[in-house]
């Protein structure tokens, strides 16, 4: 999705790509997923896949019992922007969407609400260990790898660079692209630095890399507020799923704060579950330090606290251009009791 204000051609365009592209994809999806058996609550939802925080969420619910009593279908994605167009177009009931990415929607004609807490912000900006650089501002007209133009993470490291009077776009040599190719870049030496997610950061900091700053700290820099604040993405689906089953929305955003529950409690649990992460044996280093980087990056609250900071992050992207206004109709929402 773009970055800036749509004007009234460019939201026509936007969501006839967004339906029809991602339409196209979604027919077979449609026709293999169903709905729930037996009275058990049905959705298909985001089936996060190795590279990503997410992806260690679907096998702790499997090992703890908590997909009893749910029939959901996993829908994989190619990549930051992808599952987020399988939404809009129907192929999904519920993915990652950040809270940005929910205003560009509704700016485009669709009604999407964040229900539940996903991931807090779990962006970091790394060099290798022999750079001169040591922040993020030493950086500025050196080359740096970042996440897609079109990714929550990419979002919020210009909201981030814009509270502290910076234009990441305008100040920086950016490689945007998939995460892979940016870490493909990083190591080869193509760039002087690389902006990217958990726990990709993880394993290059165990592998030597030198870790200069988080988004959340540069929020922090910023806005004063806390930096383990900053909320990366929540739980998303269409207002339309919410109304249609309460229940089946209950159900997940349930499942998902169960499953940080034990991540908080037991964070020992990464080290052991590390190759669905994608590390593999042989990097000890970020193995041990999964723990202690990872625990944090999944909240367990969702409410007033949340959406003060969606709402901030709302509001400064209006200031500084990312977003063209603040809706009337915030697009996140807490549910009842199921």
């Amino acid at each position: 999705m773009p970055e800036h204000p749509l004007t009234t051609d460019r939201r026509t365009v936007l969501r006839a790509v967004l339906l029809g592209a991602a339409g196209l994809a979604a027919t077979p999806l449609l026709a293999a997923c169903g709905g729930a058996a037996g009275g058990r609550a049905g959705a298909r939802v985001e089936d996060s896949g190795a590279g990503t925080a997410s992806s260690v969420i679907r096998p702790i619910a499997e090992q703890n019992g908590l997909l009893e009593g749910l029939d959901l279908s996993y829908v994989s994605g190619t990549g930051p922007g992808d599952v987020q167009n399988k939404l809009l177009s129907g192929a999904l009931d519920v993915a990652s969407f950040g809270p940005l990415g929910a205003v560009v929607a509704a700016e485009a004609g669709s009604d999407v609400v964040l229900f539940s807490p996903n991931l807090t912000n779990h962006v970091r900006w790394l060099v290798p260990e022999n750079s001169p650089y040591r922040t993020p501002a030493d950086l500025r007209g050196k080359r740096v790898a970042t996440p897609p133009n079109n990714s929550d993470a990419f979002r919020s490291t210009q909201l981030a660079a814009a509270v502290n009077g910076t234009d990441l776009n305008a100040e920086y040599e950016l490689f945007p692209g998939a995460v892979l190719a940016g870490l493909a870049l990083f190591d080869r030496g193509d760039v002087d630095a690389i902006v990217t997610i958990e726990p990709n950061a993880t394993r290059l900091v165990g592998r030597g890399a030198r870790q200069i700053a988080t988004v959340g700290e540069q929020w922090a820099q910023g806005t004063g507020e806390d930096p383990a604040s900053l909320i990366l993405n929540g739980q998303g689906t269409v207002r339309a799923f919410l109304d249609r089953d309460p229940v089946a929305a209950r159900a997940v955003a349930d499942l998902r704060v169960r499953a940080h529950e034990i991540i908080r409690e037991r964070p020992a649990v990464l080290t052991d579950l590390h190759e669905v992460y994608g590390i593999p044996a042989t990097e000890r280093a970020a193995i041990a330090l999964l723990p202690e980087r990872m625990r944090d990056v999944y909240p367990v609250e969702w409410g007033a606290p949340a959406f003060a900071n969606l709402q901030r992050q709302v509001e400064v992207a209006r200031q500084v251009g990312l977003v063209k206004a603040v809706p009337a109709q915030l697009p996140w929402t807490e549910l009842g009791a199921a």
